[in-house]
């Protein structure tokens, strides 16, 4: 007698993709699997490297005082020098309200500054052991060193900069309202010196008068790219060496790219071999795509979840908006304002560690502005850090899943509907499992949804506090899950301080009248 039921094993193939359809029309493998090729929601999730979804790490306060009386923290940055002894000295800098603020790696924030404008994004530049740091134009640049404790403005006569980076033994900066399409250099080795004194001098990036201005600066290597937007978008290379000489600076002839560029230097981040950006209609690119393939908006990192940018995304305030990569992790982090906020609220996560983008959003963390931080209290473990909307600082990568030990929040991925390649033969859902790692005594939920029916919700029990068990099946106790001719799979935690680690999901299904052998074969 030919068996009507065949159990099928779902393993996960993408991650969160917002751009297509709800319903994928594929089959089953010869050996009994299927592979979900993305996920209609991943929210408050990361990726293992096998694509299984994983609840994220918590987050701790790092300041417990409240700073500037729970002004939004702008711009966070940590800064290392080392002292006379060999020893590396950390300083964790912010910029909140009108102030800028530094700890002594201890979580206890004091003024170093004071008077700066408010709600201004700021730029930080390490050179030659001083913190170089600039806020809005009409702010001058500061200068920082944590060996004396000294913050003060930048010495010589340096322009009303926004931005700055390090490139060639020189601090290169832009952002200049009265000038937006000059890019300045100090001399070499000397930051105090600018407007043409010792070795300094400018460049005029583009035409004066193409409606757009310099938006980010990005040193690679040798090669110093330059950013401008906000309107019509183009990116520039620097060339040379020398402020004189046959090698002297001087910039492409040409862009290397129209049409696109970076919103604000913020929104830069290095990755991998790469660099990745944000541009003005709040898409993320790759400078070695748009290099390949110009404006062109397929090839956009952020291509997968465009509907949901476009949709929910506050355009207008941008410019507030940080990235930042985590090599350790293979993700960045950027900090995005959702519906009407005016300032960031919410955290794109992109998992760079694979051939193509992978995606999920992280609204547990209110998340103003993100660094990349070591963490001294815990092994010198590369984090990120996060300023939120509230005044505090906070470090991500916790083990207890909450917020500051005391909130709570959910993790959720779900699947597209699937018919498994037979949309008109009728099917019955038999047992259902999960296929996970035991992190404790915890429970997570399946969700299931049948074509136009209510969710079926299974409440799933880990297991025990032995979380040294490597793998279990987690089976439901349902034995019969109802008709459908479409089915969609979700599984999600929302209990403080408790994890999931979900590496498939297996389903027994039964064809209504007919064998298994007429469920197509993936590819058939």
């Amino acid at each position: 007698m030919v068996s009507k039921r065949q159990t099928i094993q779902h393993t996960f193939g993408g991650g969160w993709v917002a751009d297509v359809g709800p319903s994928i029309n594929s089959g089953i493998s010869q050996g009994g699997g299927f592979v979900f090729p993305y996920l209609t929601t991943a929210s408050n999730i990361f990726y293992e490297p096998d694509g299984s979804p994983h609840k994220i790490p918590g987050a701790t306060k790092l300041n417990s005082s409240v700073l500037a009386s729970g002004a939004e923290i702008m711009g966070l940055f940590d800064y290392w020098k080392f002292g006379t002894g060999g020893v590396g000295v950390q300083k964790r800098v912010v910029h909140v309200s009108t102030v800028i603020m530094a700890d002594a790696a201890d979580g206890s924030f004091s003024n170093i500054q004071t008077g700066m404008t408010d709600n201004a994004t700021p730029c930080y530049t390490l050179y030659q052991g001083l913190l170089i740091m600039s806020n809005s134009a009409g702010d001058a640049p500061q200068t920082y060193d944590s060996g004396t404790g000294t913050c003060a403005n930048l010495g010589g006569s340096p322009p009303a900069f926004q931005f700055s980076t390090f490139h060639r033994q020189r601090v290169w900066a832009a952002g200049v309202n009265a000038l937006p399409n000059t890019l300045y250099y100090s001399s070499a080795n000397n930051s105090a010196q600018w407007g043409g004194t010792g070795t300094s001098g400018s460049l005029t990036i583009g035409s004066l008068l193409d409606g757009d201005r310099i938006t980010g600066l990005c040193s690679i290597g040798a090669e110093l790219y330059v950013f401008k937007g906000p309107y019509y978008g183009s990116i520039w290379k620097v060339l040379g060496s020398s402020n004189t000489g046959a090698d002297a600076f001087s910039v492409s002839p040409m862009p290397l790219v129209s049409g696109i560029g970076a919103v604000w230097h913020n929104t830069i981040f290095r990755f991998r071999n790469d660099v990745g950006f944000m541009w003005s209609d709040g898409s993320i690119h790759s400078l070695s795509n748009v290099i390949n393939y110009g404006a062109y908006g397929e090839p956009a990192l952020s291509r997968p979840i465009k509907s949901y940018i476009d949709a929910n995304i506050n355009l207008a305030q941008l410019k507030r908006c940080w990235a930042v990569a985590n090599d350790a992790r293979s993700f960045a982090l950027i900090t995005i304002p959702i519906s009407s906020s005016n300032f960031p609220n919410q955290i794109l996560m992109m998992d760079y560690s694979r051939d193509q983008a992978w995606w999920s959003q992280w609204p547990a963390f209110n998340a103003c502005c993100a660094a990349r931080v070591v963490d001294s209290a815990d092994s010198n473990k590369v984090k990120v850090f996060i300023g939120g909307q509230d005044g505090f600082v906070r470090k991500t990568d916790a083990t207890d899943r909450s917020i500051d030990t005391t909130d709570a929040y959910t993790a959720t991925a779900t699947t597209p509907f699937t018919n498994y390649g037979s949309p008109s033969i009728s099917k019955t859902l038999g047992p259902v499992a999960v296929s996970m790692v035991p992190k404790g005594n915890y429970n997570m939920t399946l969700g299931v949804t049948r074509d136009k029916q209510a969710q079926d919700t299974y409440t799933l029990s880990q297991g025990s506090t032995n979380t040294a068990w490597p793998f279990v099946d987690v089976f439901t106790e349902a034995e019969e899950g109802g008709e459908f001719k479409n089915i969609q799979y979700s599984v999600s935690q929302g209990i403080l301080s408790q994890d999931m680690e979900v590496h498939a999901i297996m389903a027994t299904i039964e064809l209504g009248g007919e064998d298994t052998s007429q469920l197509p074969a993936s590819g058939a």
